[in-house]
């Protein structure tokens, strides 16, 4: 069926019958939208209207499909075959009509569920996760995020962010900033952890306690307890005051209180030296301090 054809056919007979259309329309229980598209050629007649539709207008089923008049009678066979191939016609129309229609559906619920699983995925953090650390009991996990927390969701900010969560299932949330992850360890008994960033350029050691919910800048307190040994044969009681000391966690010790911690620093003659200490995180001493020979 040619749509243009036929709708100027239907058109055409519509008017030889001084019918508007919807008086048509009312003859056949439709709309005069429905009428009016198919004078536009927009559409054709459903196939279960073409009978009613056929004989409202004085013509043939076939004349109508054909858009024209005969000018002989059609055989019956010829009609019905002409029928039946309009008929297929029709049904595969609304089966592309009704699969793209789907497609459509299925397409949207698709990018909906994508679209609420890349929320949820955001929210919980699961993107950002640089690292996951579990406690040597394997009762506390400290995950490292890439982005800055947010309540209970992460922001867009690049900054360093440490869920620990607790067997209780309690959570310490710490925010460290703009700086880069560099490792994280846990103490033998699992109360404690140093987290190892570099910022802009610096080590930047710190020190969390799970029992007092507590975080500390450990470089501080090293630098402490270093300026208070033998070190200071370097000098540097001067007003200049100490100098800048770069420190690196090695491990912890045994009895979870005691780290073994690497120095290097440049003294006032330009020489570097660099060596390894053990320090008390409970105590806050020094002790063993060994330094290399740097030359």
């Amino acid at each position: 069926m040619d749509n243009v054809k036929t709708g100027g056919f239907i058109k055409e007979l519509r008017k030889e019958k001084e019918m508007t259309q919807k008086q048509l329309a009312d003859l056949l229980h439709i709309t005069d939208r429905a009428v009016s598209k198919w004078e536009r050629g927009i559409c054709a007649p459903d196939i279960a209207l073409l009978e009613p539709l056929a004989e409202s207008l004085g013509v043939s089923i076939v004349e109508l499909i054909q858009g024209a008049r005969a000018e002989q009678p059609e055989e019956p066979e010829e009609s019905a075959k002409q029928i039946i191939r309009y008929s297929r016609s029709e049904v595969a129309r609304k089966v592309r009509g009704i699969r793209k229609k789907y497609l459509l559906i299925a397409a949207l619920v698709l990018v909906a569920a994508a679209l609420i699983g890349g929320v949820l995925l955001w929210r919980s953090g699961r993107l950002f996760i640089l690292d996951e650390v579990v406690s040597p009991g394997g009762e506390s996990r400290a995950t490292v995020y890439s982005k800055r927390l947010n309540g209970s969701s992460f922001s867009f900010e690049d900054e360093i962010s440490v869920i620990t969560e607790q067997e209780d299932g309690l959570q310490w949330r710490v925010i460290y900033g703009d700086c880069t992850y560099q490792g994280l360890w846990w103490s033998p008994d699992s109360r404690k952890y140093v987290l190892a960033l570099d910022d802009g350029g610096e080590s930047r050691l710190c020190l969390s306690w799970l029992d007092h919910n507590s975080e500390s800048n450990l470089n501080a307190y090293l630098s402490m307890g270093v300026e208070a040994t033998e070190l200071r044969k370097y000098g540097y009681s001067n007003p200049t005051g100490w100098p800048e000391i770069e420190y690196q966690f090695l491990q912890w010790g045994k009895d979870s209180a005691s780290m073994l911690i690497c120095y290097s620093f440049e003294d006032g003659a330009g020489e570097v030296h660099t060596g390894y200490f053990w320090y008390n995180c409970e105590t806050g001493a020094v002790e063993g301090i060994l330094e290399m020979d740097g030359r």
